[in-house]
Order: C-alpha cells, then structure tokens, then sequence
C-alpha cells in the first residue's frame, strides 16, 4: 500500500470544515481549564489502552483506514509511532504557546514532515505520559490571558496561546483515536 508524502495535508473538505467550523465553535465552547482537563482526559485513555500490550506490539506498524484530521501519510504508524509524534508535536505546541503569552513573535517555522516520529523506540508510553505531565503542569501555572500575538498552524488558522491549547486537545484526541485504530488492526492480525 502506498502512503501519501508527509506534510501534504488533508483533503480541502475536511481543511475547510475544520477551518470555518470547528476552530470557531471550540473558540467559544472552550476555556482554559475545560481543554485541560480534556487533554488529561485523552492522556489517561491513551495510557489505559496502551499500558498492558506487549512491546513487539507497541512497535508494529499497521495500516489503518482513512481517519479524520490524520493525513495520508500518518496511516501506517506503530503506537509507538504516534506516542513519538504527540511527543514531538507536544513540543512543539508548547514552545509557540510560551512565546505567545509572553506576547513575542514565534521565529520559527512549523512544518507537518518535522513533526513526524523518527525512532520507533521503547518505552514511548513513559516518555509520553513524563511530557504531559510536564505540559500539564506549564499550563496550570500559566497566566490564563489570551495573547495578541499568534502563529498560523501549516494546515489552518492563525491561532493565539489559548487556541494552540485547546489544538493540544484536539490534537491529542485525534491521535488517541487512531492508537484505537491501530489495536484494532493488530487484534485482527494476530486473529
């Protein structure tokens, strides 16, 4: 099976709907304690659905079906893989969110392809859990105002610091469903 190029992005259907729909709507349903308490949520389904598979398992790319915010190319990652990338783009996120609230321009560019996991190493769901807990806890004790200063995301919109956290939610929960994905085809493979 051939997968598309990393960072190509998403069908323009789904772009635009997220783009006029969804990042309007969660502007104004969320808040800041509501998209942490969200994303710490999403971290503990992650950890209860990954903690007891075997680690050959956890490293196993499988292929899965086309899923909603995941583009083409994010299709054949192991759930190492996608524990990696959350890590990564995790990061990444935090960083833009910590120069916006101080109000400062982001000097660096966010490309998808530089996202992407590299290693496919053990140990991922540790090392995930450690950056959330880390993110968790910068968020709680960040001012809680919305900067006027903002970074475009490489697929959407321009998003201030308080958008750039509730896409840490969204983006996690769209990761943790393609982890479900993911088990679900290596259940049906060991079958």
């Amino acid at each position: 099976m051939k997968f598309g190029k990393a960072g190509a992005g998403l069908p323009e259907v789904e772009r635009s709907f997220i783009r006029t729909i969804l990042v309007p709507a969660v502007r104004v349903l969320f808040t800041w304690n509501i998209a942490r308490i969200l994303i710490k949520r999403e971290v503990n389904i992650i950890n209860k659905l990954v903690t007891n598979i075997p680690q050959d398992k956890l490293q196993q790319k499988m292929a899965i079906d086309r899923t909603f915010a995941i583009e083409d190319n994010s299709r054949q990652f192991s759930v190492n893989e996608v524990l990696e990338h959350l890590i990564i783009a995790g990061g990444v996120v935090k960083d833009v969110i910590d120069t916006l609230s101080k109000e400062q321009d982001v000097k660096f560019d966010i490309k998808i392809e530089d996202v992407k996991p590299k290693d496919n190493r053990t140990n991922q769901l540790k090392e995930f859990l450690k950056f959330y807990n880390s993110y968790d806890e910068f968020i709680k004790q960040l001012p809680k105002k919305q900067s006027k200063k903002t970074k475009a995301h490489p697929w959407f919109v321009r998003f201030n610091n308080f958008d750039w956290n509730i896409f840490m939610f969204m983006h996690t929960f769209i990761h943790r469903r393609q982890i479900q994905a993911i088990i679900y085809e290596l259940k049906k493979d060991s079958k």
